[in-house]
């Protein structure tokens, strides 16, 4: 059946924590959708108690000014907890409900471009930070399909744009070698990624070298921080305000100038903020400059240049061995970004040619179309990845014991010997995490494998091999060995 790019395409969606967009696969080339004139979409929902109704956008974000009780703003932050809740005026939802409702949002908007009945995608991948924990993506999966979308996967964000950069650079007759750093900070999360792209006349290849990231940190932390930089100078004291709603109303209002203006000082040198009754008879009304906002999120950027640093020292290369940057994500647009990638990798490496709020949407659009074999790509594509955090098991203490290490190439697999620390124990409980805390539940639970009729023997003489695959499929494996009571499990484990 022949690939239908105008009724029914294959789509990707790039779920922000403050913005998201959505496009397809042309048959050529990935095409950002722009429903009601709008490439980017607030990932915003705002419940409207009078009519009974969810808003979404950019008017669900202006709504919640004047009733912040009934709004929610950077779900995406809130997606390591499922059980969550999340209060929208009267109702209670969890973070995968309110996921949902932004992905069925976008596809709706989408499907209103068309008369009714004529689009239905024919399949989706959605994005997710390379930093992401098991959890994360398989509450992001949950979400997709809870919105009623044909889930085909999901990837990273950084592979996402690094295929959007290798298709927009590619041609039939090239070869190159080019190290790439994906410098990917949005608006909740921040991702770090070295990849390799290689491309000869046959193939074009990605292979991740390192990952760096925090996905606790982003354009709402300096929206935060800037807000009381502001409320420092201006000795605004919302303490004073006895009504919870005036007080909400107030935070709400100096925030979304916060906004404004720092979007504005990635343009101009300096901006007047002006916003009445803040509090009661008080008004902000003072120029700020740009060096203002850089001074308000300076621990933010000793984080960055430290997480920059490491990541570079994981993929075992030098600074100046990068050869391009890619940014991706509204606040990698943030002047002060430049002159800290650059400071350590090295002036004029930047690519400009693909737009950093649109190529993680179209990288995964060109992801859809490759695993659904609709891409008509001549040349084989293969993307060689590495575990974005270390996977391990719990000891008899506690601890936590890795089996594949962070940064280490996947597929990989690895076995460790151990015992009983018990007479006569016949069962064990095989606790599987992923993280990099010492304390093994100080990490992400992915899941536990039950071992049952162990042979009834003093303690330490069983041996107990644990052994663990991970394959490109984001999955782990984990087998269980013990020769002497015939016993051999294996049970495998999502990591997406």
């Amino acid at each position: 059946m022949a690939y239908d790019a105008q009724n029914s395409p294959v789509i990707g969606i790039d779920l922000g924590t403050t913005f998201s967009s959505i496009a397809r696969w042309t048959g050529e080339e990935a095409e950002t959708y722009s429903p009601k004139g709008e490439r980017m979409v607030r990932s915003v929902v705002y419940y409207d108690e009078k009519n009974n109704k969810y808003i979404f956008g950019n008017t669900a974000f202006m709504s919640g000014i004047l009733n912040p009780e009934n709004v929610i703003v950077g779900v995406k932050r809130l997606m390591d907890d499922k059980n969550a809740k999340i209060k929208l005026g009267s109702k209670v939802h969890d973070p995968i409900e309110i996921s949902s409702m932004i992905l069925r949002n976008l596809y709706n908007n989408v499907k209103s471009m068309f008369p009714s009945g004529v689009y239905e995608a024919s399949g989706v991948v959605v994005t997710v930070p390379y930093y992401f924990k098991a959890h994360q993506f398989q509450n992001t999966s949950e979400a997709a399909k809870e919105a009623g979308l044909k889930l085909l996967g999901i990837i990273q964000e950084p592979i996402a744009a690094a295929l959007a950069y290798g298709f927009h650079h590619s041609n039939k007759h090239l070869n190159r070698e080019e190290k790439l750093l994906i410098f990917d900070l949005g608006g909740g999360t921040f991702d770090l990624t070295i990849i390799k792209v290689k491309e000869d006349n046959e193939n074009l290849f990605f292979d991740v070298l390192g990952i760096g990231g925090d996905d606790r940190l982003g354009g709402m932390d300096f929206d935060r921080a800037f807000m009381d930089y502001v409320i420092h100078r201006e000795k605004i004291n919302f303490e004073s305000v006895k009504d919870e709603k005036i007080k909400k109303i107030g935070k709400k209002k100096l925030l979304d100038s916060i906004i404004k203006s720092k979007e504005t000082l990635s343009a101009t040198e300096s901006v007047y903020i002006a916003v009445p009754d803040v509090v009661p008879g008080v008004h902000v009304d003072a120029e700020y400059t740009r060096r203002d906002f850089e001074t308000s999120i300076e621990p933010y950027i000793a984080k960055i240049k430290n997480i920059i640093k490491k990541t570079i020292a994981s993929a075992g290369i030098a600074p100046y061995e990068v050869d391009k940057i890619i940014k991706v994500g509204g606040s990698s647009k943030i002047p002060i970004m430049n002159k800290i990638i650059e400071d350590e990798v090295g002036e004029g490496k930047t690519y400009s040619d693909i737009d950093p709020s649109l190529c993680v949407g179209e990288g995964a659009a060109i992801y859809a179309a490759y695993i659904s074999n609709n891409l008509n790509y001549s040349k084989n594509i293969k993307i060689e990845t590495a575990a974005a955090h270390a996977l391990g098991v719990e000891d008899s203490r506690g601890n936590f014991v890795v089996l594949i290490h962070q940064n280490q190439k996947t597929p990989a697999k690895r076995t460790l010997t151990f015992t009983t620390d018990e007479d006569n124990q016949t069962e064990i409980d095989v606790k599987v995490y992923q993280g990099t805390a010492k304390r093994a539940r100080d990490n992400e639970h992915v899941g536990t494998v039950k071992v049952m009729g162990l042979k009834a023997m003093a303690k330490y003489q069983l041996e107990i091999k644990i052994t663990f695959e991970v394959g490109r499929s984001q999955e782990v494996k984990v087998t269980i060995e013990e020769i002497q009571s015939g016993i051999n499990k294996t049970e495998v484990m999502k990591l997406t």
